[in-house]
């Protein structure tokens, strides 16, 4: 048998166990969406539907306002959600693409998001004033949601968030083409079903309350996530950068920073960027988390208690005009 022959046997057997995996996938993405139906409700902002999730009563305490990371969602904010629910009312939302959210037909940039997100909360009744919550890259979306809302806006807490010059100072990510690769590549893998079989998604949910850990397990084997991620790094290098570090400053608005100790990579130039996002404002705090990682802060419980703590720190200094309060760790 020559080489040519082999090549081709080879190449049907991998498309033919990539068309199974791809028909398994389908099924599979059925099941999911029948076992986990949208928790919230899905409202319309212009031509596609956010999902957003409220938890909590109306109470004298600001709104607080949940932004997940790049390609997470809503369902990795539990910890912290469940816990601030107790004092008032707690929106975790999906943006365009992510969760039970449709997929939006604009860009994907932090003015889009922002935008999207103020139109949500209207739409569904949620009154300001707010406090906003970013981690990784949903930090850029709630700096920019303060700055076209500032009246709106009474604090802010950023964990573990990204610096809009991350990439820039991280010449291997290209500009952050290469994660965006990345997160295509994860997207084809989930296409095929692969990511059901690899459970690569462990590291990134570990500690969650069970419903939320299943409900982020069926979820991240889907490629829809990972495909919108992509388009938010691209966009990212093409307008939010930009669009982020043209925001006014937040003057004395009460901020929280809350950084990690486990960094896998570019400890240092990450460790540097968290330390300038504590001088976006001359009322915050800048709390470093022993033992918790960039994904860890919000899906343990025992650090999500410490970004609920922040939320509440935060919103006691608006509530009061005064100094955000030390933290209190473990």
């Amino acid at each position: 048998m020559n080489a040519y022959r082999v090549v081709g046997r080879v190449a049907v057997a991998v498309l033919a166990l990539a068309g199974i995996g791809a028909v398994w996938q389908t099924i599979a993405g059925r099941r999911d969406q029948r076992r986990f139906p949208a928790p919230g409700r899905l409202i319309d902002v212009g031509g596609h539907r956010l999902h957003i999730n409220v938890a909590g009563e109306q109470s004298t305490e600001p709104a607080v306002i949940l932004e997940a990371g790049m390609a997470s969602m809503s369902s990795n904010w539990a910890w912290v959600r469940d816990e601030l629910a107790r004092d008032g009312l707690v929106v975790s939302y999906d943006r365009a693409g992510l969760g039970w959210s449709d997929r939006g037909s604009a860009s994907m940039d932090a003015v889009t998001s922002a935008a999207e997100l103020h139109t949500a909360l209207e739409a569904a009744g949620i009154d300001p004033p707010y406090v906003l919550a970013g981690h990784s890259y949903g930090g850029l979306v709630v700096r920019m949601f303060a700055d076209r809302y500032p009246d709106e806006v009474v604090g802010m807490v950023l964990a573990d968030a990204s610096h809009p010059d991350q990439w820039a100072n991280i010449p291997a990510s290209r500009n952050g083409r290469t994660v965006a690769v990345g997160n295509r590549v994860t997207a084809l893998l989930a296409r095929v079903g692969l990511l059901r079989i690899l459970r690569a998604e462990r590291s990134f949910i570990a500690g969650l309350p069970p419903r939320e850990y299943a409900e982020m397990r069926a979820y991240l084997a889907r490629p829809q996530g990972w495909s919108a991620g992509a388009g938010g790094l691209l966009a990212w290098g093409k307008h939010s950068r930009e669009q982020v570090n043209a925001v006014r400053s937040l003057g004395s608005l009460p901020l929280v920073v809350l950084s990690v100790t486990e960094q896998d990579r570019y400890a240092d130039v990450l460790s540097r960027l968290q330390a300038e996002l504590a001088t976006l404002s001359s009322n915050s705090r800048h709390v470093t988390i022993s033992g918790a990682t960039h994904y860890t802060l919000v899906s343990e419980q025992q650090y999500a208690a410490v970004v609920a703590d922040a939320i509440r720190a935060v919103s006691g200094a608006a509530q009061s005009s005064g100094p955000v309060r030390e933290l209190v760790l473990g």
